[in-house]
């Protein structure tokens, strides 16, 4: 059985300003749960080496939206998948 797919808001500490385009301290992720969210932003940033190492470091998270018919949060989720038929 799959884990539940989840809308996370990560909000870190630096990076939140947009003067240099995009607000990389402010990112939307999917993933399972809020630790995997985190470290797929982290090592993304860390990979790139975008901002400071404290700016890098997270502030919150927020629960959006999840893949299921009665989310907890009660927002429901839709991820279009590549293979899926579309009548």
């Amino acid at each position: 059985m799959s884990e539940t797919r989840k809308l996370y808001r990560v909000q870190l500490k630096g990076m939140t300003s947009s003067f240099v385009g995009t607000r990389y301290g402010m990112p939307y992720v999917v993933a399972t749960d809020p630790t995997d969210a985190y470290k797929i932003v982290r090592e993304f940033l860390d990979r790139k080496n975008i901002g400071f190492r404290n700016e890098r470091e997270m502030d919150s998270i927020t629960l959006l939206a999840e893949e299921s018919d009665y989310p907890d949060c009660r927002f429901q989720l839709f991820i279009a998948e590549a293979s899926h038929d579309r009548d």
